[in-house]
């Protein structure tokens, strides 16, 4: 036989067998796939809009919902008062934000009674926009038809529900939104379907198209009957997909559900361009099956090679036999010149490179053992067709725990905890090479779960397909990456929650970060500003050189009115700072803050640039205002209150005591009794509005805070008592080294006078009065203890001792006014400081009182 001519036999036949065969299995692919698709795109298709049409359904009955529960809190008498109305509809802000057009109330005759915003409807009539009218006619509230606003200048849609007095109708509350912007249908012209396709919402009663994708459509007329027939047949109340042409002649896949409240057809489209194209994967079909095709066609070309090579068949039982063993290595005899007898000559010379081979085989064999056993990163071979672990270096041993006849025993699966069919799938991705790099986690013999990171591929062995496995642990690193994830995470939700302004600079002032809040304040955007240098842009420059030649004059040495100026104090004393400042915003307007400037610092404590955190405090400055003026005003009604009130008091005691004189033995016990408790009572009032004068001037002095010595305002505080301390034989001791605070030196005499006077006049009977003036510290805090050995207070009374007016004994028993206390308490938190009291009944208190070692006159307002 020829050689020649049996190779061109057997290609003919290979190319005739596969060609028609697989043209065949491609074509019936083809169709196969084209249907599958369509069908499982109009499935999803439909779900997709379906899921959407439910879910505005939702949002215009729970809009509809809204307004009708804001509606009864009109005043039916009070739909003429127009500025009560629009002051209501101003203040509903939870569905003003739903209405881009407004908020309007119609009266029951039609006309707008009120709007907010003011667009010039007042007195308008609106009994006829769509939808209104029928409100006021029944009653029942309802979404109008699209209609063009002239006030709007644009399309809109009316939400109405009606305002009711009892069951009869006064009016309607209705909101207007545009259709050409976000509104209660939430982002409706902002869906896509695909890439190229979009939605749509027509109305069949009115025959618009109400809102769409391509706002170019919205507020147009519906194509005319029959230049879309799936769009007719929507319209005519069926719900579903199918493929059409559209009015403007592309075919598309559409999809229709209709929205039950409103009555209109939500309608999906997709460009069956783009729908279709996934029909490229028959590609893959048709290899797959000319691949199978190719199968059949080797097998048909494996029976006539059988009978074209029969010579060779002996030669094979030969060879056959020396594999087996039965038979010596030996040369076969070549017995033809042809084809055949060069073949086996061939082999001849093959099987003596072989035996070279051989030996050098045996010692790679070797090799291969000393690099896997002995390398100390965990190796794994792994056959792909069972899972089975083949063999398995000592470092899997000792990583893993288990012996090496024992891994040998087990599946991949029982070390790697996904499950199967996913460690199946991975295996393939690693045999075809579509990637050799995955992230596992395995389990040890332990029970321990660790993260692993696993290099794979395909390797041949012994005819065998196995995967290589290099397996490294990266727990800690997985953990790392985990906490920097929610580091980072926790960073970000700190920049755009933060009510503040965030702004970061480097060491020159090269802006580094700008974070939402700075953004909505300023009017610029973050890639607006970041990269350019503070404070040029943001900042009044003639407040910056203001700010400069202050800090030049502070620091001895000159400040340049630029950045330096901001970052100047900090550099100098190590600590951030804080300044009130004047924010420019993008479009000119103005606003003052409260920045806070803050140095920051690298991991080796070398400075890497500033943090400025700044407080609007716009409101603040009214409120200090507001309250300055009231303050005088409440000091002068103080000053006239205790004029005018106590000049009456005076006139009363004075003329009942010239009553008492004059009257004399006239009077009878009764009366003497009765004009000694007028007295005594015009005495008391008298203290009472000295004492609330005194209490309501705690903290308005008007001088700056200065040195006080705690030491020499308690001594002063004890000559001032000396009186009341012999009266009643008491014993005051004083802890040496009392400390020196920022503040008030008369409001802090009058603090430990009022403490010690309590101290001796609330004395136990039986029991001369001891008092111990103590002084302790925390980091923050000097803590100063007045101790004594009276009455004590119980629970209840210690809850209530600061307060104004509060009593706990009996007048008769201890005399006074109620306001010492309170006063106490005043005084100490004006100081930046607090007051409180440790007693048991019947064995004396301990009243302490915390003011701040540091920086207390910063506490004083």
């Amino acid at each position: 036989m020829d050689f020649r001519s049996l190779r061109v036999r057997i290609l003919i036949l290979f190319l005739l067998s596969f060609v028609g065969v697989g043209g065949v299995v491609a074509l019936g692919l083809a169709g196969s796939l084209q249907r599958d698709v369509e069908s499982l795109l109009a499935r999803q298709q439909f779900a997709f809009v379906s899921g959407l049409a439910e879910e505005l359904d939702q949002k215009i009955k729970l809009q509809i919902a809204a307004m009708e529960r804001v509606a009864p809190l009109i005043p039916p008498i009070g739909l003429d008062d127009q500025k009560a109305l629009t002051a209501f509809l101003e203040n509903r802000f939870g569905i003003k934000g739903f209405f881009e057009g407004g908020l309007i109330i119609v009266g029951v005759d039609g006309t707008v009674r009120a709007e907010a915003p003011a667009l010039g409807r007042l007195g308008r009539d609106l009994a006829k926009l769509k939808g209104v009218d029928s409100v006021l006619e029944t009653g029942r509230s309802l979404v109008g038809e699209p209609y063009f606003d002239p006030a709007l200048n644009q399309p809109a849609v009316a939400v109405a529900v009606p305002i009711r007095d009892g069951g009869r109708v006064l009016g309607a509350l209705v909101g207007t939104a545009t259709l050409t912007q976000s509104n209660f249908l939430g982002r409706l012209v902002e869906q896509k379907v695909g890439e190229t396709g979009g939605l749509y919402m027509v109305s069949p009663k009115s025959g618009l198209i109400v809102v769409s994708t391509n706002k170019e459509r919205i507020f147009t007329p519906l194509p005319r009957r029959g230049a879309n027939r799936m769009l007719d047949r929507y319209l005519d109340g069926e719900e579903g997909s199918g493929v059409t042409v559209s009015s403007v002649g592309i075919k598309e896949l559409t999809s229709a559900r209709r929205i039950s409240s409103t009555g209109w057809v939500l309608v999906a489209r997709l460009p069956a361009a783009e729908a279709f194209e996934p029909i490229s994967g028959i590609k893959t079909r048709l290899v797959v099956a000319l691949a199978g095709l190719g199968l059949v066609s080797l097998g048909l070309l494996w029976l006539v090679l059988r009978a074209a090579l029969s010579p060779l068949h002996r030669a094979t039982g030969r060879i056959q036999a020396m594999v087996d063993g039965t038979s010596p290595l030996e040369a076969l005899e070549v017995s033809r010149v042809d084809e055949v007898g060069r073949m086996i000559g061939a082999f001849n010379a093959l099987q003596a490179k072989v035996a070279t081979a051989d030996v050098a085989l045996r010692d790679r064999e070797a090799l291969y053992h000393a690099l896997f056993r002995g390398c100390k990163a965990v190796e794994l071979l792994v056959d792909a067709a069972d899972g089975r672990i083949v063999d398995a270096n000592h470092a899997a041993e000792v990583y893993y725990g288990w012996t090496h006849e024992q891994l040998l025993s087990m599946r991949i699966w029982e070390i790697n905890i996904l499950d199967k069919a996913a460690i199946a799938e991975e295996m393939r991705k690693a045999k075809s090479e579509e990637r050799d790099h995955f992230d596992f986690r395995h389990r040890l013999a332990s029970g321990e779960i660790r993260d692993v990171e696993v290099w794979s591929g395909p390797v041949r062995v012994t005819g065998r397909q196995l995967l290589y496995s290099l397996v490294h642990d990266v727990t800690a690193r997985r953990q790392a990456e985990r906490e920097v994830r929610s580091l980072l995470a926790f960073r970000r939700a700190v920049l755009d929650g933060a009510g503040s302004t965030i702004i970061a600079t480097s060491i020159d002032g090269t802006i580094l970060l700008f974070n939402p809040t700075a953004e909505r304040w300023l009017g610029y955007g973050a890639d607006e500003i970041i990269g350019r240098v503070t404070p040029a842009i943001l900042h009044d420059p003639g407040e910056v050189a203001r700010r400069a030649t202050q800090l030049s004059e502070e620091l001895g040495r000159p400040v340049e009115a630029g950045f330096e100026c901001f970052v100047a104090k900090v550099l100098a004393s190590g600590k951030p700072d804080s300044g009130e400042w004047t924010y420019v915003r993008k479009d000119g307007g103005r606003f003052r803050v409260l920045l806070t400037i803050t140095a920051l610092y690298d991991d080796d404590g070398e400075l890497s640039g500033f943090l400025g955190i700044a407080q609007d405090i716009a409101a603040r400055l009214s409120v200090e205002k507001e309250l300055k003026r009231s303050n005088a005003e409440l000091e002068h009604f103080a000053y006239v209150a205790s004029h005018d009130l106590r000049q009456p008091l005076r006139m009363v005691s004075s003329y009942i005591t010239l009553l008492q004189r004059r009257l004399g033995d006239l009077l009878d016990e009764d009366c003497q009794e009765f004009i000694g408790f007028a007295v005594d009572g015009a005495k008391r009032m008298d203290h009472m509005i000295t004492d609330l004068l005194e209490y309501s001037r705690i903290g308005r002095s008007g001088t700056a805070p200065e040195t006080v010595s705690l030491d020499e305002v308690v001594r002063l505080s004890l000559g001032n008592l000396g009186a009341l301390i012999q009266e009643h034989g008491a014993t005051v001791t004083i802890a040496d080294g009392l400390p020196e605070v920022q503040g008030n030196a008369v409001e802090l005499e009058r603090l430990f006078q009022n403490l010690i006077s309590n101290a001796v006049k609330f004395q136990a009977k039986g029991r001369p009065p001891h008092v111990e003036v103590e002084c302790g510290a925390t980091p923050d805090e000097w803590i100063i203890s007045i101790r004594d050995n009276g009455i004590g207070i119980d629970e209840a009374g210690q809850a209530r001792l600061f307060q104004i007016f509060q009593r706990l004994v009996g007048q008769d028993e201890y005399p006074g006014t109620g306001i010492g206390l309170a006063s106490c308490r005043k005084i100490a938190e004006h100081h930046g400081g607090r007051i409180w009291v440790e007693s048991l009944p019947g064995q004396g208190s301990i009243f302490r009182v915390a003011l701040p070692i540091s920086g207390g006159a910063g506490g004083m307002v």
